[in-house]
């Protein structure tokens, strides 16, 4: 914690709040002793306390985020291996009740032992070459960063290289994990067999209910269209794993088999998984009975407009009686739907 800058009786206090993370007094008292000495930290804390409780007025949330805007950089360094230039100041970096509960870790080797890890609930890794570095040099601290016993609370985890899975396999317990998102592995099976194994492996986290996963493309070189079709997926949807899954989120390529996914669901009988098809400017939602069609904005919508138009017709009958098409979070117009087809308007809602 930010030990540098305060007197050793202060030590006992954040080293209390860090044991105690879901009690409210712990904080109160430290707040007290830091507005004793004048440290605007012991003000932002009693503030983010009130909001917390929604008890705030506007005029103190104001304050609050005065506070955060000028001091955050300061606060930052009492969380080792988290960013606090350029980029990594980001929505992500979430105080709450006054301390860091969002992050965007840099690797620099630090490790995560400070006692402020364990109010951290989610975790994301911005840059899977940084990503990657956790692990490559196994002479720096960097390596065991994502398995410190330190991350008890962790829920979300997001932004890694599918090579870091094994570490976090192989590290201790993370009995919230809710959500984990990587890049790979490869959907095609014969190039990610191991990465599979690894996914399937996840089982290990009761409590986890979404699964994202992206295909890895290891350069603009290397990238190339690929057909993706669903009996690649065939490894995922047949397997335990699945079933303690309430989402999966997969990343969309056009052509991509819509219709072979959503067979899959019926053939495995997943009707409580909800699958999140994305795409740069367009996800589709879909589970056994509903679907529905997100454009980000009108523009999206005439750039995928034909794929869309092309996707309706890989479905044989199309097997949605019902369906919602929105654009920019609004549902789309008639007009809009035409532009998709007669598939659209003979069955959106």
């Amino acid at each position: 914690m930010q030990r540098r800058d305060e007197a050793s009786n202060l030590i006992p206090l954040f080293d209390a709040v860090a044991d105690a993370p879901d009690d409210d007094a712990p904080r109160h008292v430290l707040a007290d002793a830091l507005l004793e000495r004048g440290d605007a930290r012991g003000e932002f804390i009693s503030l983010k306390l009130l909001q917390a409780a929604g008890q705030s007025t506007p005029d103190q949330d104001a304050r609050a985020k005065t506070l955060e805007e000028n001091h955050w950089r300061r606060w930052f360094i009492e969380v080792p291996g988290v960013g606090v230039s350029g980029s990594s100041r980001a929505s992500l970096n979430d105080f709450h009740r006054g301390f860091l509960r969002s992050c965007v870790l840099s690797t620099t080797g630090v490790g995560v032992d400070s006692p402020s890890w364990r109010m951290v609930e989610r975790i994301d890794v911005a840059d899977t070459r940084l990503a990657r570095e956790l692990i490559d040099d196994s002479d720096t601290p960097a390596a065991g960063e994502l398995a410190a016993p330190a991350l008890t609370r962790l829920e979300v985890l997001t932004g890694l290289d599918a090579s870091c899975l094994q570490v976090v396999l192989d590290g201790p317990d993370k009995p919230r994990l809710r959500e984990l998102a990587f890049s790979g592995p490869w959907l095609e099976e014969a190039r990610g067999q191991q990465e599979q194994r690894q996914v399937l492996s996840l089982t290990r986290f009761p409590s986890l209910k979404v699964l994202g996963l992206v295909p890895t493309r290891l350069s603009a070189q290397d990238w190339r269209p690929v057909r993706q079709r669903a009996d690649s997926l065939a490894w995922l949807f047949e397997a335990p794993l699945i079933r303690q899954l309430e989402r999966l989120r997969l990343w969309l390529e056009m052509p991509f088999d819509v219709a072979g996914v959503h067979a899959l669901l019926g053939q495995q009988r997943l009707g409580h998984l909800r699958v999140e098809l994305a795409n740069t400017g367009l996800t589709l939602v879909m589970d056994e009975s509903w679907l529905t069609v997100r454009f980000d904005n009108e523009f999206w919508l005439g750039q995928r407009a034909q794929p869309m138009r092309n996707l309706a017709a890989h479905f044989a009958p199309f097997p949605y009686p019902r369906f919602d098409v929105q654009v920019g979070g609004r549902r789309a117009t008639r007009d809009e739907l035409a532009r998709l087809g007669d598939v659209y308007i003979a069955h959106a809602t």
